[in-house]
């Protein structure tokens, strides 16, 4: 027998991506959209879609609590986990569809390669992006304070890949912003550097120099990004500005407010993290 599968999206604000987002999952027999506080026409677009999803709101938990609040209020135990700027593509759903108990064995988490896209385009040197949004609710425990999302098999369980992709960003058309973002990389810079504190992480002089050049060595030259000309060189130095400004972070707050506490993004973003 086919497995069961839910689906759910956590969203805000995202009324021009809702319908392909929705679209996408018209094969699946139980959806559920959580929006946080949409002032746009967001809610409106999911309650009339032919999908049916059912629509809940909640005020933002914070990245992993609001996943797993619309999680656990799905019907089925496999469930499908989406932001409402990504799709099910064509592939995914037909690999969906072959799923079994037999197939899946004793997995509590699939991976699913994510391909990433900047105004239209397929950016090759972030794929392939394995997120884990194929969750089994009963076999996978969940790290809420964590600002990523970040959650892992139960004991005697495991983690296993699928082959078909989620679509991300797809339809967004150019956007400066998508190369020039300076306030959303700092406040997630800022996210970020607090999450490796908050492992115990810490940052030296060293990760200032080496860790953005390593970044860019990365995705320009190993994972092929020099092979989309211009496009993949600026997608690379936003990547490698990123990094750089995570290091930052948390080399400066170990250094200069050793007094701040972390806190979890109070907004939904969906850039890389």
């Amino acid at each position: 027998m086919t497995l069961p599968i839910s689906a759910c999206i956590i969203c805000k604000n995202e009324a021009n991506k809702m319908t392909a987002c929705l679209d996408s999952l018209a094969w699946c027999d139980d959806i559920v959209v959580v929006d946080s506080g949409s002032t746009d026409a967001t809610v409106q677009i999911a309650s009339a879609h032919s999908a049916k999803p059912r629509v809940v709101h909640q005020d933002w938990l914070g990245y992993s609590r609001q996943r797993q609040f619309a999680v656990n209020l799905c019907r089925h135990p496999w469930v499908l986990a989406l932001d409402a700027d990504e799709e099910c593509s064509p592939e995914l759903t037909r690999e969906l569809a072959a799923l079994n108990e037999s197939s899946v064995g004793n997995a509590a988490i699939l991976r699913l390669p994510r391909k990433n896209f900047i105004a239209g385009r397929w950016v090759r040197c972030w794929s392939p992006d394995f997120q884990d949004r194929l969750i089994h609710r009963e076999r996978t425990e969940w790290d809420s304070e964590n600002i990523p999302e970040v959650r892992r098999p139960k004991s005697g369980f495991e983690v296993k890949n699928l082959n078909s992709s989620i679509l991300h960003n797809r339809l967004a058309p150019f956007d400066p912003r998508d190369f020039n973002d300076g306030p959303i990389m700092a406040e997630r810079a800022r996210l970020l550097a607090q999450d490796l504190r908050q492992r115990g992480k810490r940052a030296g002089w060293m990760n200032l120099l080496v860790r953005p050049l390593s970044t860019f060595i990365k995705y320009f030259i190993l994972r092929g990004g020099f092979l989309q000309g211009r496009f993949g060189l600026v997608v690379c130095y936003k990547t490698t500005i990123g990094v750089m400004l995570k290091y930052s972070v948390l080399y400066g707050e170990l250094k200069f407010d050793k007094t701040q506490t972390p806190s979890e993004n109070p907004r939904k973003q969906n850039n890389q993290l």
